[in-house]
């Protein structure tokens, strides 16, 4: 299995989270595991030495990955793309940076193995979604049809802070690059095409399956979280902790004392989405945890 992570952009905060991450999948994971990174800052992983493997882009790979319509989060569907081509023997699970594993991974692995897929979780059917985007994107697709899908009242979106997708069913990869074309030529509003895309797409291949039950998704929760995992990175290299003492360290978190979703003020919202629109970070949905 390849555990991935795909990270851009200068955003130092970003590189963190997905150090983390990492930390944590060393935590749960077994021999058979690769983990990879995609990023446009390869030296920035160089204390991993070959404990992961390390994927290089540069900005006009971006570029070309945002496709006719200039859909940036296009891009993370050509990631995984690029990995089932390399490797195609090997189911993919995919991971936000800003998430964790808490609990060891066998049952994605066997899942994946089987055929499954895999989304972080199940937010609910589009038609029945409150917030102003699902809204506008149920006015705006009701009814129709991507890629011979039909957009009907059980349509359901699902978090994509983590995508699993078992090997016999790459094809799927395919089919949500065309639904998302498709979705961006019909000019839906833009902010969760991808992750609807992934939602239909995976789901046509195979019933798709939760994973909040193996890994945490700290969207709702990322100033506390950054400022965490910013002790813990700092204390880990001052110390000069090696890679398996950070493990270690990891391995004794407890992560059911840290909060994953906080409510936040009207004024942290928009700041929050100020600050998501300067580095052009996907603006999170709303999970109940």
């Amino acid at each position: 299995m390849n555990i991935v992570y795909f990270v851009f952009g200068n955003n130092m905060e970003h590189y963190q989270q997905v150090y983390f991450s990492i930390y944590t999948a060393f935590a749960c994971k077994n021999n058979e595991d690769r983990i990879i990174v995609i990023t446009e800052e390869p030296t920035l992983f160089n204390s991993f030495d070959d404990h992961i493997e390390i994927i290089p882009i540069n900005r006009d790979v971006i570029k070309e990955w945002e496709g006719k319509y200039h859909f940036f989060w296009r891009v993370k569907i050509k990631a995984l793309q690029l990995i089932a081509q390399k490797y195609p023997l090997d189911s993919i699970l995919y991971l936000d940076g800003d998430t964790f594993f808490y609990e060891n991974m066998n049952i994605l692995r066997e899942g994946l193995k089987n055929g499954q897929n895999f989304m972080h979780l199940k937010e609910g059917k589009l038609s029945e979604l409150s917030s102003k985007t699902e809204k506008l994107m149920w006015q705006q697709m009701k009814g129709k049809s991507y890629h011979h899908i039909k957009i009907d009242e059980n349509a359901a979106m699902w978090n994509a802070g983590l995508i699993g997708i078992s090997t016999q069913h790459f094809d799927c990869l395919e089919l949500t690059l065309g639904i998302n074309d498709a979705m961006c030529a019909d000019h839906v509003t833009r902010r969760l095409i991808e992750q609807f895309a992934f939602s239909l797409g995976l789901n046509e291949y195979s019933t798709l399956q939760p994973a909040d039950q193996i890994v945490g998704h700290y969207w709702g929760n990322k100033t506390q979280w950054n400022t965490i995992i910013d002790h813990f990175l700092k204390e880990c290299f001052m110390k000069n902790y090696s890679f398996v003492q950070i493990v270690q360290q990891v391995k004794e978190i407890d992560f059911t004392q840290i909060p994953i979703q906080i409510k936040q003020s009207n004024t942290q919202r928009r700041l929050k989405s100020l600050i998501d629109q300067m580095y052009k970070s996907k603006k999170p949905v709303y999970i109940n945890k």
